[in-house]
């Protein structure tokens, strides 16, 4: 890829984000900017090049609403009911190369990689005591693998899913680019290749001592866990997910919610059961409500809760209602209801999903603990007001274990990416190449064929 298209975003502009919040809470609204190649020279211009990376995450074409909306979306739990025809092409299966919403989200998620590089390149070059040089490294190497992870679910992979032999990536660029000059093209490499560096940028991570497990607002060690969980997950080293996942059920620093209190995930925020939670507020917004509720109530009702989502759920299941709304405003979420505001949390890591890793690690290890998945899959269920599986035949439990995930994640953005993980993508799919979103087509035009598109687009 030229990285002029794709870092076209902050660093690559010389925007370096600048705050003077602490290490405690991550500050919402960054207030100044300076050139990045003289931003970093102490701990506080290092914390405000940390926050940068944390801003691209809240961007509108990450998390901050299409990466995981337009993602549910193709896997049927969300219905395209406005009129942005990017959307309708994701709706419809039907997606073209030149797709704003694909390429706004590849331009975003490479930005962010781009901070993320320009940071660590930069931290050995601090001589400020007051910065924990360590620390501040794992933190940004867990980021980056969280970027690439999620780049390489959406491009990546094979049409039969992940951890093939066959299997594509996306590109990898290590070094900061911060001038158009410096911009060189950078091929695709393979999946092994990209899981292989994921790996290693989150093992760095967690072998540093000083790397506080819990950050509000913040992916600590606990997070750079999880995600090590959900990698090895995808790449079939089910010992070492059922492993990390037991390691943070056992720590005793989170609780799942249940009953009325359920909802309080939402309503509240920042709650025990959370592990990775975007920051939001009136002054640093987003637009997901809006996005959801129809005009009368303030927004522009472009997406819906589908009802194949509706009709998933089993009678007395308490999540129903926050999945799919039957009372006014109907059809929506109740995990997205700040309209007015925009402070809606993004919640991307929680406690249940360690459950169903777990679970799913169990069921498909060389030796399955079936009764170990079952109990963990009834934890799920249990606290969404179901009854427990007195039994199930291990043919059926991973199906269970998927169903589950699609309930319990809604709105969230698991069930494309756990579909496609179980070979599932042409139960959404009917012709095998579209399970790999489209390389947007000026990356590939303008890298003058070093980038190749995904087969058949």
């Amino acid at each position: 890829m030229k990285i002029k298209n794709i870092f076209q975003i902050a660093v690559l502009s010389g925007a370096v984000l600048i705050s003077s919040c602490t290490d405690s809470y991550l500050d919402q609204k960054p207030q100044a900017s300076l050139d990045a190649k003289t931003a970093y020279v102490d701990a506080a211009s290092a914390k405000a090049g940390l926050l940068g990376i944390y801003s691209g995450f809240q961007s509108g074409d990450y998390y901050g609403l299409r990466f995981w909306a337009l993602t549910d979306m193709y896997a049927n739990t969300l219905s395209h009911t406005g009129t942005f025809p990017s959307f309708a092409q994701i709706n419809n299966k039907a997606i073209l190369a030149d797709n704003t919403e694909i390429t706004n989200m590849w331009n975003r998620m490479y930005s962010t990689v781009n901070r993320a590089n320009t940071l660590l390149a930069a931290i050995p070059t601090i001589t400020d005591p007051a910065l924990n040089k360590d620390a501040y490294t794992a933190e940004v190497k867990t980021l980056r693998a969280m970027i690439y992870f999620d780049l390489l679910r959406l491009f990546g992979g094979s049409n039969s899913g992940y951890n093939q032999s066959s299997g594509v990536g996306v590109p990898i660029v290590l070094t900061p680019t911060l001038v158009e000059t410096d911009a060189t093209p950078v091929a695709k490499s393979t999946e092994a290749q990209v899981f292989t560096q994921i790996k290693k940028d989150l093992d760095d991570a967690i072998a540093v001592t000083s790397f506080s497990n819990k950050i509000l607002g913040r992916m600590g060690k606990d997070a750079a866990k999880m995600l090590r969980a959900r990698v090895a997950l995808y790449t079939g080293d089910y010992a070492s997910a059922e492993s990390l996942s037991t390691e943070l059920i056992s720590s005793g620093r989170y609780t799942m919610l249940s009953g009325a209190n359920y909802a309080n995930i939402w309503l509240t925020q920042n709650t025990s059961e959370s592990i990775f939670e975007l920051q939001f507020d009136a002054q640093n917004s987003n637009a997901i409500a809006f996005f959801y509720y129809p005009t009368t109530l303030g927004g522009r009702n472009e997406i819906n809760s589908s009802g194949t989502l509706n009709s998933a759920h089993e009678v007395g299941d308490v999540r129903q209602e926050i999945n799919y709304t039957t009372t006014s405003p109907k059809k929506i979420t109740k995990k997205y209801t700040r309209v007015s505001t925009g402070a809606d949390d993004v919640t991307i890591m929680r406690m249940s999903e360690l459950f169903l890793i777990r679970a799913e690690s169990r069921a498909k290890k060389s030796t399955p603990d079936i009764a170990g998945a079952l109990a963990d899959l009834n934890v799920v269920r249990s606290r969404a007001g179901l009854a427990n599986f007195g039994a199930i035949l291990p043919a059926d439990i991973n199906t269970q274990i998927v169903k589950e995930n699609r309930i319990e994640f809604a709105h969230e953005g698991h069930i494309w990416f756990d579909l496609r993980r179980n070979g599932l993508a042409g139960t959404i799919v009917t012709e095998a190449y579209k399970a790999l979103w489209p390389i947007p087509q000026r990356e590939v035009l303008n890298s003058g064929g070093v980038i190749t598109q995904n087969a058949g687009y």
